[in-house]
């Protein structure tokens, strides 16, 4: 289970705390919560299920304690061959994560399960316990917040 799930889950954290170690704590921390948890009470109804809403938790706590509040630092690896290619893909990188940002937890939260994990509005809603509609309205105006930010970013 490990193997399956912990380099994606290790994605998200990053993609929510902006700390590549931080978020491989926050992983390491789930897969132990999730050791705990069926020995004491047997497997979960949906051990990713479980996992995903641990991580995202997680790091919502990891932010409180640290105080971290910034997306910066993150390395991205991109293999293309035009040099310039490479640094417009990078500027505009670069904007979207300046712009996300400036988005609520939620918003961020939201958007990171939906378009990295690829996660939809009930499995999205179950990880973070709030409604499906909260969710779709959430997506909805993170969105039109993004979309104006990054108005003119091509």
């Amino acid at each position: 289970m490990f193997r399956a799930h912990a380099g994606p889950l290790v994605r998200v954290a990053v993609l929510l705390t902006g700390d590549e170690g931080l978020a491989e704590e926050v992983v390491q921390d789930a897969f132990m919560g999730l050791h705990r948890r069926w020995q004491r009470q047997g497997p979960p109804d949906s051990p990713p299920a479980y996992l995903r809403t641990s991580v995202v938790n997680g790091c919502r706590s990891a932010l409180r304690r640290r105080k971290l509040a910034s997306l910066a630092g993150i390395e991205h690896r991109i293999q293309e061959t035009s040099a310039e290619a490479v640094v417009l893909l990078q500027e505009e990188h670069a904007a979207v994560f300046t712009a996300m940002r400036d988005l609520s937890r939620r918003q961020r939260e939201v958007l990171v399960l939906r378009f990295y994990l690829d996660l939809g509005d009930p499995e999205i809603a179950v990880t973070l316990g709030v409604s499906r509609s909260t969710v779709s309205s959430t997506i909805s105006r993170a969105l039109a917040a993004l979309g104006a930010r990054l108005e003119g970013v091509q």
